[in-house]
């Protein structure tokens, strides 16, 4: 039996996207992450895994993740978004300046996490 890609166009994922990002902005990071993952699954099926609206699905799900402290699974999705961006859009392009500022962003806020953990006064000293 052949299945049928779920069709949407630009407009209709456009929409998506901002509501991705304005979830995101709004700090509401539950609704967020299931409006990415929702975002990325139809771009995949309707755009394919070589086009930039999955990138830039991808490349939310991973600032998301990030937001949400989740590193390991932000990592993986920023990796990922990087590795189709260079192939989309070439090494060297905004896109791919884009997922490896998020890539940053991420390693930057582990740096983070493991100084507040490692301060004095943090939780589990004596």
């Amino acid at each position: 039996m052949w299945f049928r890609r779920k069709k949407i166009d630009d407009q209709e994922w456009e929409a998506l996207n901002r509501e991705v990002v304005q979830l995101t902005r709004d700090n509401s990071m539950d609704q967020a992450l299931a409006a990415a993952e929702k975002l990325f699954g139809l771009s995949r099926k309707a755009f394919g895994r070589r086009h930039k609206h999955t990138v830039t699905a991808l490349n939310n799900l991973g600032i998301i993740h990030t937001l949400r402290r989740e590193f390991d699974e932000a990592e993986s999705c920023l990796l990922a978004a990087l590795q189709m961006s260079e192939k989309v859009s070439g090494e060297i392009s905004q896109e791919v300046a884009v997922v490896n500022m998020n890539l940053a962003k991420l390693y930057m806020a582990k740096v983070r996490m493991i100084n507040e953990m490692c301060a004095p006064g943090a939780e589990g000293e004596s």
